[in-house]
């Protein structure tokens, strides 16, 4: 669970950064529904935290810091790209859960509400995006959001 809250930390840390950079202020909105909705994912996972008598990543200011800057990268290259950022995360975002998902013991019923409940979530986001004119990443770019999840994924784990 703390991989999930981490990786909701980085969710609102990018769209804020996508949306301080946004060009058109109706891709600025969405961006910053998109990370006031990741609000209450973000509550969910420090109370299951909380529930399972962990703690969240000692790390999360480093991963709202660097994320917020990478959003605001993905903004500065334009709405396109940015929506394609967007999309292109959420979209990692819900197998990352699903995996989650799959692993879990089915008598886990509270987490699994919780992850199910944030993958819906997050196809939407991803939908929303597409909706709004998403360009689709190329292919390294994709492959480096995905390398850099899984190192934050260890790092956050552990640390």
């Amino acid at each position: 669970m703390r991989i999930n809250h981490t990786g909701e930390i980085c969710a609102q840390a990018l769209y804020a950064g996508q949306a301080a950079t946004a060009r058109n202020p109706e891709v600025k909105d969405d961006m910053q529904k998109a990370s006031d909705e990741e609000i209450d994912h973000l509550a969910w996972c420090e109370q299951r935290l909380e529930e399972l008598d962990s703690r969240p990543s000692l790390l999360n200011p480093f991963w709202y810091a660097s994320s917020y800057a990478i959003g605001a990268i993905a903004g500065a290259a334009g709405d396109g790209w940015s929506l394609g950022f967007l999309k292109e995360t959420e979209n990692q975002v819900e197998a990352h859960l699903q995996d989650h998902l799959d692993q879990l013991p089915p008598e886990d019923a509270r987490t699994h509400a919780i992850l199910g409940q944030m993958k819906i979530d997050e196809a939407k986001h991803a939908d929303m995006a597409e909706d709004a004119g998403a360009f689709d990443l190329p292919a390294p770019i994709k492959d480096l959001m995905s390398l850099t999840s899984k190192v934050m994924k260890v790092v956050a784990y552990r640390i």
